[in-house]
């Protein structure tokens, strides 16, 4: 890819193909590469379209750098992979031009003032479910250390904003891992659809149903931690509760730009019901305490003893690589009947911000080959080796953005900020009373109760979902 001199064009040039796009979404056509080039002169305007449901265009505050393309085009293999036009823009809403943009013409759509509107209105049952890497980054938008963990801090400033109930998203992590252990070794014991992809990431699935559609069958069907949050609120909870689903408005609370997009998803609809009626992100949950003057270090509080609960597996989902090491910390207890030794419940070899690690771990007679990635860069080189018959592996997870959650968008850092936090997710996951989430009380009695078994039929209806091929967007 190649830059084209400012002073000429007026912007840094991105030239792909036959089309040279100038930063802020103008493009114009030429008849020939850069290497002398003539251009055509008509600009015409490419936005990130009005109705994309997770991110905003504030055109006024563009200055045409490119480097939001440019990020997309290089870290996430989207912008280039298609003939793009004015009217057409394919967008996986994982946010990467958001982190890009220093103007803050890129932003995530924005819906913490309809949140407040919720609350606010009496008829309705507000509950905020809470994604792990919240409690690492809300910090920051508040003076605080980078990396404080603020838990807390964040569920009491919750309360006092006036949520009726505030939730953990990592009980609904480990139900994630419950499935997502069962699903891999029902595919290693019947030795179909080997590797197994990770689903928890929304710009990750969409990425796949767009430019690998005939590899949709190798993505775990276990829904993501947020949209299972969903289901059990709608369904489990608000029956407990002896609440009518209709009256709850469930806000999913995330670092994340792309869940804005997956609760739009209707096959992830429970019930005829969204599973979350709002996504905020980190950033949005700031402006909501902002606004009503709330001190974040003055706030202090505890989760709702139901579904509030959640092991130190539930807690590491928001780092690279801790999806995996949940996942085989319930693998080895089910193969072996015991939990794993140290090794691998830390698991090393797959931590850190490297964009492609990998592992190979024994449990009993078991060999798993697993590997971790973030930015679709790095997930590409695996997809193409699935296509082509050459990949090793059991198991890999797939995230949009560096570092995994605590990288997202809805909270943005830098590589040592990000650092910061995957330390403090791991250091919760030591101290926490259990690290399996097959030792979570409380997902113990939501099986008994309510689901049944892992993988049976009322699992599959809650917790598990279906994909699309999406080459039609290209």
């Amino acid at each position: 890819m190649e830059k084209i001199s400012r002073r000429k064009f007026f912007g840094k040039c991105l030239v792909y193909n036959t089309t040279v796009i100038l930063g802020g979404g103008w493009f114009l056509s030429c008849s020939k590469d850069s290497n002398g080039a003539e251009f055509n002169s008509d600009l015409e305007y490419l936005p990130i379209q009005h109705d994309n449901p997770a991110i905003a265009l504030w055109r006024e505050k563009c200055e045409e750098c490119g480097d939001c393309i440019e990020a997309c085009a290089e870290k996430q293999k989207v912008f280039g992979a298609y003939q793009a036009s004015a009217s057409k823009h394919v967008c996986i809403h994982c946010g990467t031009c958001i982190k890009e943009c220093e103007e803050g013409a890129i932003t995530e759509k924005y819906h913490w003032r309809d949140v407040l509107d919720a609350i606010d209105n009496p008829s309705k049952i507000v509950i905020a479910s809470l994604s792990p890497s919240v409690r690492v980054g809300i910090g920051d938008y508040f003076g605080l250390e980078k990396g404080s963990f603020m838990l807390e801090n964040m569920v009491g400033a919750c309360r006092a904003a006036g949520f009726d109930y505030v939730l953990d998203t990592n009980f609904s992590a480990d139900l994630t891992i419950m499935e997502e252990a069962w699903e891999l070794q029902r595919r290693i014991t019947e030795k179909v659809n080997i590797p197994q992809f990770t689903s928890c990431c929304p710009a990750w699935v969409k990425y796949v149903e767009i430019f690998y559609p005939s590899l949709l069958k190798y993505l775990s069907t276990v829904k993501s931690p947020i949209s299972m949050q969903g289901s059990m609120v709608k369904s489990y909870f608000a029956q407990k509760k002896g609440i009518d689903p209709r009256d709850i408005i469930h806000v999913a609370v995330t670092p994340c730009s792309a869940k804005k997009y997956e609760i739009t998803r209707e096959e992830l609809s429970i019930d005829s019901l969204r599973s979350a009626d709002f996504v905020i992100t980190t950033n949005e949950l700031s402006k909501l305490f902002t606004s009503r003057n709330i001190d974040l270090t003055a706030q202090t509080g505890s989760f709702d003893s139901f579904m509030g609960a959640a092991s130190g597996a539930g807690i590491i989902f928001g780092n690279t690589g801790g999806v995996t090491r949940a996942a085989l910390r319930t693998v080895y207890y089910n193969i072996t009947g015991a939990n794993p030794p140290d090794n691998l419940l830390e698991l090393q070899q797959i931590q850190g911000l490297t964009g492609l690690k990998e592992a190979q771990v024994s449990i009993g007679a078991t060999n798993l080959n697993v590997a971790v990635c973030y930015e679709m860069r790095n997930a590409q080189k695996l997809l193409e080796q699935v296509m082509n018959g050459s990949c090793k592996y059991h198991f890999i997870e797939v995230m949009a953005c560096k570092g995994g959650c605590v990288g997202g968008a809805g909270q943005p850092a830098g590589s040592s900020t990000i650092q910061k936090r995957i330390g403090a997710l791991n250091m919760a996951d030591q101290q926490a009373p259990t690290r399996y989430c097959h030792e979570n009380p409380e997902i113990k009695a939501i099986y008994k109760d309510f689901l049944g078994t892992t993988g049976g039929t009322e699992a599959k209806k809650y917790l598990h979902t279906t994909y699309n091929n999406k080459s039609h967007l290209l």
